[in-house]
């Protein structure tokens, strides 16, 4: 369910899948301003073809001017992990799913792995996306894989929302954000936006969606069984991985579920009070 902002500030820490370009900024920036623990920025490459992966440090000295030292910033090398979700069998998934979005979606969801064992492993219960207003569509942003995605980082006891989305803030709203604490945006104009985040070379088969609004279409259906296939080999890669790590990952799960759960009853609590004033304001306007 999506949160309101007084329902954010019920939460102690998060992780964002951060690029550094306007959208994830935005996040991290607006995220941390409500958040009071730690802001850890995870941003992800592989070796099919990322480049500039520095860029994604631009904004480091920014938000930890605004934030403070709690922002902590990981460039994360996912190959080996993507590897075993999809990319090694990236042909045969498009002939089984009908589809070349199977290899963003797969490269999404192997950034999904890594956030989870880094999140079981230092107690963060939320994980933030940056998909923005506008984008929708895309099969990484569709409401089944969000769905999904809520569904599978949960039995972690790890929250997954989308900001952006929840809180309906456009990309003219998150350039006047980072314009009110003096940082850099970048160019952009509608939804095309030219920031400092890595370059995907993969990627640009999206440029044509950003550029004209021209979109395909994803199946619901073959893009739900993809998730449910991958979310088996995603519980397998954490727990081994957490396993070699020397952690038990049942006690992991166990300790971020209790925070998870003491942040859900603060949320709970918000939502009566917002419940009770309404009664009250109805019934002050029906006497």
């Amino acid at each position: 369910m999506p949160l309101t902002l007084e329902e954010y500030k019920c939460l102690e820490s998060f992780s964002v899948l951060y690029s550094g370009g306007l959208d994830s900024c935005a996040v991290a920036l607006m995220m941390g301003k409500l958040i009071p623990g730690g802001v850890h920025l995870h941003t992800y490459m592989h070796n099919y073809g990322t480049f500039f992966n520095e860029w994604s440090r631009k904004h480091n000295e920014d938000l930890r001017g605004v934030l403070g030292d709690r922002v902590h910033h990981h460039l994360i090398n996912l190959t080996e992990t993507w590897n075993e979700v999809g990319f090694k069998r990236l042909f045969k998934d498009i002939l089984k799913y009908k589809g070349h979005w199977v290899c963003c979606l797969g490269c999404q969801q192997s950034m999904a792995t890594h956030t989870i064992i880094y999140n079981l492993e230092h107690n963060i219960t939320n994980a933030f996306i940056c998909s923005s207003v506008g984008g929708e569509y895309a099969a990484m942003s569709m409401p089944i894989t969000r769905d999904m995605n809520v569904a599978f980082y949960k039995r972690y006891g790890i929250r997954y929302n989308a900001p952006l989305l929840d809180l309906g803030i456009n990309k003219n709203e998150e350039r006047k954000i980072m314009k009110e604490h003096n940082i850099e945006p970048g160019w952009g104009k509608r939804r095309s936006h030219q920031g400092f985040q890595p370059i995907c070379a993969i990627g640009f088969q999206h440029t044509l969606d950003i550029l004209f609004d021209w979109h395909t279409t994803y199946p619901p259906d073959r893009v739900e069984q993809f998730l449910d296939d991958k979310g088996k080999i995603m519980d397998e890669i954490i727990r081994r991985e957490l396993t070699a790590r020397g952690h038990d990952a049942d006690e992991l799960i166990a300790r971020n579920i209790e925070v998870y759960e003491r942040e859900e009853a603060r949320i709970q609590e918000k939502r009566a009070e917002y419940r009770a004033k309404m009664i009250e304001r109805n019934a002050s306007a029906n006497t």
